[in-house]
């Protein structure tokens, strides 16, 4: 058996690998994989294709309905629409190309095979029928009449080459011989010697007819089948002057003959073992002809439709009231026509896609219809789970975006009509949703979403709406409230049902939601205006702590505009360069000496002035500024202590730390840019002390452990910057190549007088002294942490005690003065 060749032409890479891997598990052949119209056409001229899948979105600037016309006309390869859009006008469009299936996304694989299967079967029967008439056409054409004349006598006068051929006598042979020398017949079945019709017609003077089953014996003794008749040749007087002889090989015409039986018999297969139901009708409706299809649906044999009208037949009376109408319509207006019905049989209801064509006689009136009903219950079915799908989010089972907003957008409009209608929408959110997908994997993550929307729908009210908006955030709609103490009876309840453990695959998983609640009660006009309330609120509830609601208040939306301005005002400091380094020195304590600095941005707002970091930095970080803003600080800071050094030289000389953020770190380039930086300012790498939290570290520790060998490789050192708040894994210590601990201020903050943190701090300093590693105090400010400090034996810190942080022209005043030890 030859294989079977298939183009699959999808835009969507990921999905035309899923088709042909599923082709290949069904045996076939995939020549190619095309994304665009243009190059599915020119793959389609390149190979021996036997099918062409074709999606209707595609790239480029021809869609799918384009390409497979031109499939279609120039290459004549069955195309098989294989798309998730099943809109009427996609439909009207695609059904011009005259594809041989039309299949929805997402599609079962039997579905497919089935598809495929019927449409090779369906273009080799076309294919061997069209052939059939182009043979038929080539022998029709090739036929000719021979023909000979005789004069009174009844001897030859005239042969034509194709008389000479059929009788095996050349004409200057023949000429002037009798007839019937020349012109042997028999009868084919007797074998007996037929009289000369030339004879015959001579003597009558009529139009003679040769018998049936004649056949002509060659001069080389060759038989040859023919027909046709004689004629008398007459003069101006009606005198027979002679006769001519007209026949012709009727080989072919019997081989033809054969072959339209065949064909008959062919296409009698073909209608009769067709899944379609294929029909007939005469002018009262009568059934006159039906395929065995129409047996295994209705249960009625075939021979009993014959005769019957539908209704006669006790068929649905739906199915007859419509199917009776369209009949009617096409005799009245000789016109085709096609429509759907239902037929509901034996309690299961299938749709059918039926086309009525005339068939008209000779007066133009018509005297049957031939009907060609064909199953679309798949396709029903289908545009109906595409409609669900639209609506419905396919993980949960939930109303989706579009659904809720319409429904948001329907009460909205119901607060116009009745001012006493009240509704409220929450907005949820699941609190540390993505520890859990990044520890437990992505399908325990799907499970947690899919039970907990089970539970939430546990918890509402009749007629109200849960959706999920996507990720891990859900929206309720409350509808018809009577007070508020309806909207936060319902955030407690789904608080209160979260107490318990979701079971999942093995897992006890606990996880709870922060909610935002919007009231219908003010100027809203818009539905997403409502939505937008609730997230905000949301916000809110999850910096208050999380697992909590709160209610949408004007404040909060004031607040969010500011954050909005600030983000934007952030933006345009990166592009005009508002930002300024201030350092704060690092002491050595034994003997007060400043060693080095730590560089912290500071922005120079144009309105507000000075900008401390915490304002801006968090921000910058969640949209992604903190890269190029942690690039400038890297590369002035270096710019700067290089020339400090080079003004103040001494032995060791000053060195930077620099703060690098979770996505200054995991930036590609990393190093080579640092590699960069030093090289364009001169600084040496041990100059150079990168300040990295825990965290940073453990969100990838391979790529982490990598790059830290590689600036140690510049000698550059790691510092562990806000040690203790953090993992504090020890295991990873030993694996990370850092050279010094910062103690988080937090905890130095309360090593004073009461004592607090004291034996944290100390085991800090005892286990950075073991590790041989450097430890550094942040946040010192009072004269009794710095005692405490020392008496750990603690080596370096920095503080307010000593300083504050400076801009460039303080710090030389610094460097110059020194700090003044105070005990």
């Amino acid at each position: 058996m030859n294989p079977v060749n298939i183009l699959v032409v999808e835009d969507e890479f990921i999905v035309a690998m899923d088709i042909q891997n599923r082709l290949r598990k069904f045996g076939y052949t995939v020549l190619g994989l095309a994304d665009s119209g243009e190059e599915a056409i020119k793959k389609a001229a390149d190979n021996s294709l036997d099918l062409v899948l074709m999606d209707i979105h595609l790239k480029g600037n021809m869609d799918g309905v384009e390409a497979a016309q031109i499939i279609h006309n120039i290459f004549n390869i069955p195309v098989i629409y294989l798309t998730a859009n099943a809109d009427e006008s996609t439909l009207n469009r695609a059904k011009g190309t005259e594809p041989f299936g039309y299949i929805l996304k997402p599609f079962k694989e039997k579905e497919l095979k089935f598809t495929i299967e019927i449409t090779l079967s369906k273009h080799r029967m076309e294919k061997k029928l069209k052939q059939n008439e182009q043979w038929l056409t080539t022998v029709l054409k090739s036929i000719g009449d021979a023909v000979i004349t005789s004069d009174q006598s009844g001897t030859v006068t005239f042969m034509n080459p194709i008389a000479e051929v059929l009788t095996g006598w050349n004409y200057s042979d023949a000429f002037g011989k009798e007839a019937a020398e020349v012109f042997n017949i028999a009868h084919e079945t007797t074998r007996i010697i037929i009289e000369s019709p030339v004879k015959q017609v001579l003597q009558s003077g009529i139009t003679v007819g040769l018998p049936e089953q004649t056949i002509l014996i060659a001069k080389n003794g060759t038989e040859i089948p023919i027909d046709d008749s004689v004629a008398p040749i007459k003069d101006d007087k009606g005198n027979i002057t002679g006769a001519v002889l007209v026949f012709q090989d009727i080989t072919e015409r019997n081989q033809i003959l054969e072959a339209l039986a065949r064909r008959q018999q062919e296409f009698k297969a073909l209608v009769e073992n067709a899944p379609d139901i294929i029909s007939r009708f005469n002018p009262q409706l009568h059934y006159v002809y039906v395929n065995p299809a129409i047996e295994k649906v209705t249960g009625i044999s075939a021979e009993t439709f014959i005769g019957k009208t539908n209704a006669e037949l006790n068929l649905p009376e739906e199915f007859c009231r419509i199917c009776d109408r369209k009949l009617q319509q096409v005799f009245q207006t000789k016109e085709e026509t096609e429509f759907e019905c239902s037929l509901a049989i034996a309690q299961q209801t299938r749709h059918y896609h039926t086309r009525l064509v005339p068939e008209l006689a000779s007066d133009g009136e018509v005297y049957f219809i031939l009907s060609i009903a064909r199953n679309i219950t798949a396709l029903k079915l289908a545009e109906a789970q595409l409609i669900h799908d639209a609506f419905h989010d396919v993980l949960t089972g939930l109303p989706n975006r579009a659904l809720f907003m319409e429904r948001l957008e329907r009460a909205l409009m119901l607060t116009k009509r009745r001012t006493d209608y009240i509704f409220a929408v929450l907005f949820l959110d699941l609190d540390r949703f993505q520890v859990i997908n990044d520890s437990l994997g992505h399908t325990i993550g799907d499970q947690l979403l899919t039970a907990l929307a089970r539970r939430l729908e546990n918890c509402l009210r009749a007629g109200d709406t849960v959706a999920r908006l996507g990720g891990d955030e859900f929206t309720i709609l409350l509808d018809d409230l009577k007070n508020i103490n309806d909207v936060t009876s319902v955030a407690e309840r789904i608080h209160e049902a979260l107490t318990s453990a979701f079971q999942l695959s093995g897992y006890e998983v606990f996880t709870t939601v922060s909610i935002g609640i919007a009231l219908s009660r003010g100027s809203y006009n818009r539905a997403e205006e409502l939505l937008r309330d609730a997230d905000i609120a949301m916000y809110r509830a999850k910096a208050l702590g999380k697992a909590r609601h709160e209610i949408f208040d004007s404040t909060m939306y004031t607040q969010v505009t500011q954050l909005l301005e600030l983000e934007m005002d952030l933006r345009r400091a990166v592009e005009r360069q508002e930002f300024q380094v201030y350092y704060q020195p690092i002491v050595l304590l034994e003997t007060y000496k400043i060693i080095g600095f730590e560089a912290l941005v500071r922005w120079q707002h144009p309105q507000y002035g000075l900008v401390s970091p915490d304002n801006f930095i968090p921000l910058a970080e969640e949209t992604g500024l903190i890269i190029p803003i942690g690039y400038w600080v890297l590369c002035e800071a270096c710019r700067q202590m290089r020339a400090w050094q080079v003004q103040f030289p001494i032995d060791p000389p000053l060195t930077i730390s620099v703060n690098l953020s979770t996505k200054q770190f995991s930036q590609p380039g990393l190093i080579e840019q640092i590699n960069q930086i030093i090289q364009e300012t001169g600084l040496e790498g041990g100059s150079l002390k990168l300040e990295i939290t825990e965290s940073v570290l453990m969100e990838n520790i391979q790529l982490a452990t990598f790059m830290l060998l590689q600036l140690q490789q510049m000698n550059i050192q790691l510092h562990l910057d806000d040690f203790g708040i953090g993992y504090s894994s020890l295991s990873y210590l030993h694996r990370f190549p850092s050279n010094a601990l910062k103690i988080d201020r937090s905890f130095i903050a309360k090593i004073g007088a009461n004592g607090e943190n004291l034996e944290i701090v100390q085991a800090i300093v005892a286990l950075a002294q073991n590790l041989n590693i450097d430890v550094i105090a942040e946040g010192v400010e009072t004269l009794e942490q710095l005692a405490q400090l020392r008496l750990m034996k603690c080596k370096y810190a920095q503080g307010y005690f000593f300083s504050q942080p400076l801009d460039s022209k303080s710090v030389e005043t610094l460097i110059v003065s020194g700090i003044e030890p105070r005990y």
